[in-house]
């Protein structure tokens, strides 16, 4: 399933840029995530937790650049993980990347999801995962603002807070979800 997502934050390119590829840095801030190792500079690992509904989901896993452009702004990144309970598993090729507005950067990123084996069939509502990927990418663009871009270190305890829980991420999902739905029928 194919995921886009844009976000806008008050740097300018170069800027931005140097900070949404220091994933150190910026891992605190997508919800859920914890990096557990720098492999190296264009590796790493972690663990993820999702909510899809009643449904907590825990992927083990590894991310890589498999392409970085620094001039153009541009990434490709390939994620693949196990679920912990081992309800399956998820591949993803990230594509990142990012042009000047007025007042700062906007950030376009598209994501190729492939669940695998029992976890895929909480795939079935695509309607459900975009919801939660665009809450989940709302948070990380607001966190990213509040606390990297402003120069805050993002602590190991602020990391906790920056993940939220899976009820207020899928309670916004839900909303985005059902306003889109409403707003469909009522254009209609």
């Amino acid at each position: 399933m194919k995921l886009e997502n844009n976000f806008s934050v008050a740097a300018a390119p170069e800027e931005a840029w140097s900070i949404l590829v220091d994933v150190e840095r910026v891992a605190p801030c997508l919800p859920g995530a914890k990096l557990s190792e720098v492999i190296d500079d264009s590796a790493y690992r972690g663990k993820v937790d999702v909510k899809l509904g009643p449904v907590s989901l825990t992927f083990d896993g590894n991310v890589r650049f498999v392409e970085r452009d620094d001039e153009r702004y541009f990434a490709i990144l390939k994620a693949d993980g196990r679920e912990a309970r081992g309800r399956g598993g998820a591949e993803a090729n990230i594509k990142f990347s990012l042009d000047e507005t007025d007042g700062g950067s906007n950030v376009r990123v598209t994501t190729d999801l492939n669940l695998i084996g029992p976890v895929a069939q909480y795939g079935r509502s695509h309607g459900i995962i975009a919801a939660v990927s665009e809450e989940m990418v709302g948070q990380f663009a607001k966190c990213l603002e509040e606390r990297v871009i402003s120069g805050k270190k993002v602590e190991l305890a602020e990391q906790n807070d920056a993940s939220a829980s899976g009820i207020t991420i899928f309670m916004g999902a839900l909303k985005r979800w059902i306003s889109k739905i409403l707003n469909a029928k009522l254009s209609q």
